[in-house]
């Protein structure tokens, strides 16, 4: 009886376990982690969008970890980086919330539908859709720095309800559906559909990411909790393991990232989200086309 009444008392204490229990991450994989994240974090300061589409391919190419373990681990991290180039960007009075608060809410309320979606639903055919669009704004984004037209008109009218929760709605599903920051499809769509300037559609899209990110890890993570991971580990554990060795590289990256956005010209920063779109489309792409190219087993 008193083995008994000894079990069952064990039981809550090894479910508590398997929630906050971290496991341990092998040096190289720590090492490797801590460049994907400066990577990351570069990229996200720079260009407003939260660094995933650095991390994520780098480390699924090179580590593969199980997906919603590193999808939770960059939500966390895109908060950081998220953060810590809002913190830059302030400093040289460079935010502006007035566009921002538009676009928050409809994100906010929309990021638990995508995490909810990436649990229910296959996403091959969103991301082919996607990589497409993105390719598509990369090609007019060439074509109008080639002309010398499309800098934007600064200190144009706010953004209205009805486009800032279009552009909300897109940043929050394909966030909480894909693990990334929302900056993707938020800057491209201000840029095309609001004439914005990049450094300002840069700027509103950081403002909208720090709140949305944090959220969005949140939900991600609340979804781990109690789960086991494949090797039998706690599956949140796993993930917190995974951010704590992005964070540090990745917080310094992002603050590199706002601090060269604002030493170079806006035209600078075009070419290099130019250059990165077509990088984000084959990410969102490849999965899909790798699975076409190896055919039916």
């Amino acid at each position: 009886m008193r083995n008994r009444t000894r079990e069952s008392a064990e039981i809550p204490t090894r479910r508590a376990r398997r929630i906050v229990s971290i496991p341990r991450v092998l040096p190289s994989h720590a090492l490797a982690y801590l460049a994907f994240g400066l990577f990351g974090g570069v990229i996200g300061g720079l260009l407003g969008v939260g660094g995933a589409i650095g991390i994520i391919p780098l480390a699924t190419l090179f580590l593969d970890p199980p997906k919603d373990l590193l999808q939770a681990a960059v939500m966390v991290s895109n908060t950081a980086v998220a953060a810590t180039a809002y913190r830059r960007y302030r400093r040289a009075g460079a935010i502006d919330w007035s566009s921002a608060r538009r676009i928050l809410p409809a994100a906010l309320v929309t990021v638990g539908a995508g995490v909810a979606l990436s649990l229910a639903v296959d996403s091959r055919g969103f991301r082919v859709l996607f990589a497409i669009t993105l390719a598509a704004l990369a090609v007019r984004e060439a074509a109008q720095l080639v002309r010398g037209t499309g800098t934007g008109r600064e200190g144009g009218p706010p953004v209205g309800i009805a486009r800032g929760s279009v552009i909300g709605t897109a940043m929050g599903t394909l966030s909480g559906l894909l693990g990334i920051g929302g900056g993707v499809v938020g800057i491209p769509l201000m840029r095309t559909w609001l004439h914005m300037p990049i450094k300002r559609a840069v700027t509103t899209s950081v403002c909208v990411m720090v709140p949305l990110t944090a959220v969005g890890a949140c939900i991600k993570c609340a979804t781990l909790a109690g789960q086991p991971a494949p090797d039998g580990s706690s599956a949140l554990g796993g993930a917190l393991a995974i951010a704590a060795c992005l964070l540090p590289s990745a917080v310094a990256g992002g603050w590199l990232g706002a601090s060269l956005n604002l030493r170079i010209t806006g035209n600078a920063v075009r070419w290099i989200l130019v250059a990165w779109l077509p990088a984000a489309a084959a990410w969102m792409a490849w999965p899909v086309v790798a699975e076409w190219l190896a055919g039916p087993r």
